[in-house]
Order: structure tokens, then sequence, then C-alpha cells
């Protein structure tokens, strides 16, 4: 059987302080207490100086559950002494709270005393000051961590985390990445609306960490707040530049009406010019005597009559008006005819009979007077759908669009029928020429308003006839060739308002980007206007922008707003960056660098956990997603944010993990001393109890 001094030998040998005396001793007197307390309060900062160097080791044997310490461990090296010196710091009289407040408070002290960065300054008092707070925060965390060595080190961290070594790391952590636009590109983009550090230097790592943050529930409300006041920074910039760029607008029965308006005005400008030219280009013709043979007039006509289905009932009156203009140009037929003679013959009869042949129809040939007069009718049937001839219309109950298709024909035919006149070089022919060639002008340009959609669109007699709302949807999407076309037509208007139909029409595009761009149905967390959304009806209203914009300053404004909103889009994945290193990269990182496996394996634990101290996801959120955006992004952009500036970071981010790497080796133990919790009543001593008790506890021990 074992005694209690090689029971005593194997569990120091594990890392556990012992002590000589047991819960059965008597009390004993207060010097023999004071002796006590005094060995515990030296051998404890003893064993916290021994720690600073094999804390690391003592953490690999607990990962490795080491039953023989290493040599560069706590227990090694306080084994070591022992051997050397014959003092046992692991094996204490009583007193652990004394031992443990030491084992804490020494290496804190020494390494301020010997200018690692901590609490307080390097005086007496500053190093009093440390040796005191981690000797109580080591305290609590053996009292509520025994057996955690990282539990252990985030309670002794805590003081660093409010004051010290940790805050210019967390600094230095959350510090964004990359390079960033000049300062006036920065600004420009800052007007439109808050972009992140990755965002607005488009940098790959920064943006998978800003990916990976906004993605962790530890990281709290601020990202959601970020990305709904992002999306109102693009709702509210696009909205005043539209405001700004539209100008005043009219409603749409309002456009509606100036638009029919100029439309009518326009026509009505086109036939008038033709019959006034009429007027005075063929005056000069009217004395030389020639005629004009309206037959190309009535063939014109008679073609359009063949082309009515004669069943259709409903095209009476369009019948009956081309066979009026027929007749307005044929001279109508005559049957043959027997005249008897009123003298009587010898038998009775009529002494003679004359006889007048049959006159076929003809077709008029009219003077140049005539056709000047008939000329300015059809012009102004041409515009308004009327023709009167003195007999009333002859387009009674005819529609409008209808009567100035049939008149254009007509005028068409008059075209013709001054061609063959000057052909056959009639009298006055070179007198015609310059009146014929200014008419086809005018013919020509009736023709093209005529056959343009929107003059079709809006040809009709009442304005009520068609629907405002569908007036501004065909408006908006006339393309780019009608433009110039609506322009010229409502500025020949005397009271035009093409400047506010154009605005109107620019508005009601604008509308199609923030109607679009509005979210449906989504969850409450989430903005209620869509980036992307936005960005691609811009997209495809790029090519309009010299008509949307009447400005290029707009212009350049509309483009700034894309190339933020791209800014904003621009993303990794989640999945695809974090923050920190993992373990598994601590533990290649160092063993590239030559490193052995006691230390591989502790660093592979501890280094994650300190950056997890050092900086949480919500430290993190607190830089990437800053309310003051404006401040933020101008400082990213100004020249202290070059390669040094970066340098400077990564240096201080060093400095931080190392101050925490150097403090963080005494605050890893798991040894403690086996000290009883409460006093009970003296009993035997005898050396067997205390040996049965002790190796019970080691059986125990070795269970778990």
């Amino acid at each position: 059987m074992a005694t209690l001094a090689e029971i005593q030998a194997e569990l120091q040998k594990r890392g556990e302080i012992t002590s000589n005396q047991s819960i059965f001793d008597p009390e004993g007197s207060s010097f023999e207490e004071f002796k006590k307390f005094a060995e515990s309060s030296i051998k404890g900062p003893i064993k916290g100086i021994v720690d600073i160097i094999g804390g690391y080791g003592t953490l690999y044997d607990y990962l490795k559950q080491s039953k023989d310490p290493n040599a560069f461990s706590g227990t090694g090296i306080s084994q070591a002494i022992k051997n050397l010196t014959g003092i046992n710091l692991q094996s204490i009289e009583g007193y652990r709270g004394a031992y443990e407040f030491g084992r804490a408070g020494a290496p804190a002290a020494v390494l301020t005393a010997a200018g690692v960065p901590g609490l307080f300054s390097r005086s007496p008092i500053g190093i009093a000051g440390e040796y005191g707070i981690a000797g109580g925060a080591g305290v609590v965390s053996q009292t509520v961590a025994p057996d955690s060595p990282y539990a252990q080190l985030a309670i002794q961290s805590t003081p660093y985390a409010i004051k010290g070594g940790i805050t210019q790391a967390t600094k230095a952590i959350t510090k964004p990445e990359g390079f960033f636009p000049p300062l006036p590109e920065t600004t420009e983009l800052s007007r439109v609306g808050r972009l992140t550090a990755g965002e607005l230097g488009l940098n790959r790592e920064q943006l998978a960490t800003e990916a990976a943050i906004g993605s962790t529930p530890s990281s709290g409300q601020k990202p959601i707040a970020y990305r709904q006041a992002q999306a109102s920074d693009a709702e509210s910039f696009l909205t005043n530049l539209f405001n700004k760029a539209s100008g005043k607008t009219l409603t749409p029965t309002d456009t509606t009406q100036a638009v029919v308006s100029s439309f009518n005005n326009y026509g009505k400008s086109l036939s008038s010019k033709l019959r006034s030219d009429a007027r005075t280009d063929f005056s000069a013709a009217k004395n030389a005597g020639g005629l004009i043979d309206t037959s190309p007039v009535v063939d014109a006509i008679k073609s359009k009559l063949g082309e009515i289905p004669p069943e259709v009932k409903a095209l009476d009156p369009v019948k009956n008006a081309m066979q009026r203009i027929i007749d307005e140009y044929v001279t109508p037929a005559t049957s043959a005819q027997t005249i008897p003679s009123t003298i009587l013959g010898p038998t009775g009869q009529p002494a003679s009979v004359q006889i007048i042949p049959a006159v076929p129809a003809s077709n008029l040939k009219i003077n140049v007077d005539r056709l000047q007069k008939n000329l300015s009718i059809w012009g102004e049937a041409a515009y308004s759908g009327t023709a009167d001839f003195g007999k009333g219309n002859i387009f009674e109950g005819v529609a409008v669009g209808q009567a100035k298709g049939i008149s254009l024909a007509v005028l068409n035919g008059f075209r013709q029928s001054l061609d063959d006149a000057i052909n056959n070089n009639v009298a006055g022919a070179d007198k015609l020429v310059k009146a014929r060639d200014k008419f086809k002008e005018n013919i020509s340009r009736i023709e093209v308003f005529a056959n343009r959609p929107l003059t079709k669109a809006f040809d009709v007699a009442d304005v009520t006839e068609l629907v405002p709302e569908k007036v501004i949807a065909d408006l908006k999407k006339m393309p780019t060739s009608q433009r110039q076309f609506l322009v010229d037509v409502m500025q020949s208007h005397p009271n035009s308002q093409v400047v506010e139909v154009l605005n109107t029409i620019r508005r009601e595009k604008f509308n199609d980007v923030l109607i679009a761009a509005q979210t449906k149905g989504g969850a409450s967390t989430d903005p209620t206007f869509n980036i992307q959304s936005a960005l691609a009806e811009l997209d495809n209203k790029s090519g309009e922008f010299s008509t949307l914009f009447s400005n290029s300053k707009d212009a350049a404004e509309a483009r700034l707003a894309m190339n933020w909103m791209r800014r904003t889009l621009a993303g990794e994945s989640a999945g695809g960056g974090g923050f920190g290193l993992s373990g598994s990269e601590v533990y290649a990182g160092t063993g590239a660098a030559g490193g052995g496996a006691p230390t591989r394996l502790a660093l592979k634990e501890i280094v994650p956990l300190l950056q997890r101290l050092v900086a949480s996801p919500k430290d993190f959120a607190d830089v990437i997603f800053n309310p003051d955006y404006r401040k933020a992004m101008i400082d990213l952009s100004t020249a202290k944010t070059t390669t040094k500036k970066v340098t400077n970071a990564l240096k201080t981010l060093s400095q931080g993990v190392g101050i925490m790497a150097v403090r963080a080796g005494p605050m890893l133990q798991t040894e403690r001393p086996e000290m009883p919790s409460e006093v009970q009543p003296a009993m035997s001593t005898d050396d067997s109890v205390r040996l049965q008790e002790i190796q019970d506890a080691l059986k125990a021990l070795e269970a778990q």
C-alpha cells in the first residue's frame, strides 16, 4: 500500500496543491495559523511568477490530459524547484485563498513592473493596484471555474477589457481593411448615403467580414438598423433628385388636354399654310387660261370606294360621301334624244326629226381659279374633316379620321393632276411649276403628320374621347424618335406647355423607379426600399438620361447614385470570411513558424479565445455599422488611410494580442490546493485514516 507521502507526491505531480493539514486536525494556535497564512502568501506569488513561464505548458498538459507534466509546465518547473531546493511550491498548510490571491496577483504586478502595458502605470502604487485587482480576479476565477482554464482567462481578463491592453487591441481588430477612394469621391458618395468600409473600398475580405458580422445575432440590432437607414438614404436621395429634375408637372387630365390641343393646332397650321400658299402661288397662272383635268382625283376616290365591301351597311355614310365627291368632278352622262320637228309634213307627221346622241359621263377640267378654291376646301378638310361646296358637309355622318384620310386622297389626286397638266404643257404650265412644287411640300408635311403614331393616338374630335391615364402611359412608352416630333408639335402652339408635358413624362418615368423599389410583403426588419430594384430600373433607363435629365448636373447626380447603389450591392458570402483566426489556422501557422507540439496545441486553443475577448461581433458591428457614417467615410479616405495606416493598425493589433498572450499564461492554471471546505470536529489523527482518505480521493480523481 502506498504511503501518505507517495500519494501526495503523485497528486503534486498531477498539478494539485496539497496540504499536510487534515479536516480532522484540531485547530492550532494563532501563531501556527499565522505561519500557515504566511507560507501560503509567500508560496502563492512565487508559484504565480513560475506560471508566467509555465502557464502555456500547463495548458498543454491539460489539453493532452497528461498525467506526467512536461518540464516546461508550471507543475514541471515547480517540481524541478523542489528537487533543487527542497521547497515544494504546490504544498501548503492552509489558507488557499491567500495562496490563490498571491499566485494571480504577483505575475500581473511583475509584468507591469517589467513594462508590459496593464491596468496601471509602473509606479509603486500602480504595481500595487495591479497586484490587488489581478489577485482578486484570480481568487474569483478559481472559485467560480476551478476546472476551466478558459473561463479563468475570461474572468481574469475582464479588468483589462475595461481598461488597458484590450482597448487598443479592440480598435485595431475592428479597424476596416482596404484602400479607399480619394477624398473628393468619398465626399460625393457620402452625399447619397451611408456605406460600410467594405462597400466604400470594395475590399473582398472586409466585405466578407461585414457579411459574417451582419448575419451573427450577437452583433445586435445595428446591422438591421444600418441597412434600413441605407435604403432610406437611397430613396430620399432619388426622390429629391427626381423632384428637382422634374420641375413643374401637370395632372394626367391637363396633360391630355395640352397634347390634344397642340396636335389640333398643328394640323390646323399645316392646312392653313397649304391654303395660304395656294392663294398666292396659283394667282400667276389664273389668267393663262389653262385647264386642269380632275381625272386623277376621280380615280383616286373610285379606288377607295371600291375597297369598301358593299354589304357593310355601317359604311354607307362613307360610300355616300365618296360618291358626292365623284359627282363634284364628273359631268353626268346623258342619254340619246330624238326631237321631232314641230312642223308637220303632208302626211301629218313631223317634217323632220333631230337626233341628239348620248353623251357619256366625263371628268371635269377645271380652271386654275376653281383649282385654288378647291385646294383650300380640301386643305381645311384634311385638318377638320369637314368639306362644304355650298351644299352642306360632304362628310356628314363620317368619322373625322376617315374624312381626313379621304381629303388627303383628294389632295394627292390634285397633285397628280398638276403633274399631268405641266407634262402636257397646258396654257400657263410654266407658271404652275413653282406652285405645284410648294403644294407637294405642303401635302407631304400633312401626310407625315397624319401618319405619325402620336397623331393617330390624339386624332380625336373631343378630348373626352381619351382616357388621361392611358395617355400618360402611352407618352411614357413614346420612342425617342417620337420625342422631337412631340416637341415640334407642342412648340407650335401659341400657349405651349411643352416644358410641363415633358416634365410630367419625366416624373412618371422617375416614379417607375421609386415604385419598382418599394418592398411589399417583407418582414418587419426588411428595408422598405429595395436598392437593387431601383438600380435595375435606372439601368434600363440609362440610355434615356439625355432626355430624362434636362441638364448634365442632374444626370451626373443620377450616375453618382447608381455608383453608390452598386457599392451597396457589392458583397461577399458570410461563409466566405469571418473575423479573426480560427484555431486550425493558428495551429497550422504556428507549425509553419517552427513551433513545437505544446506551443501549437496551446495557441490553437488560446488565440481564438483571446480574439473573442478582444473584439466581439458587437464590437465589429459598432464600427462597421456606424450611424455617424459621413464622418466615418471621410476618415477612411483621408491621407492617413494609406498603407501606413493599415500597418499601424496591424501593429497595434499585434501589440494588443501580444500583451494579452503574455498576461494569459498565469491565468490558465488548473492546479489548486486540496483544502477542506469546512472545519469538522476533531477526530483521530491516525495516519492510516488519513492515508485511506487520500486513497479514496485519488480514486475519485482518476474516475473523472
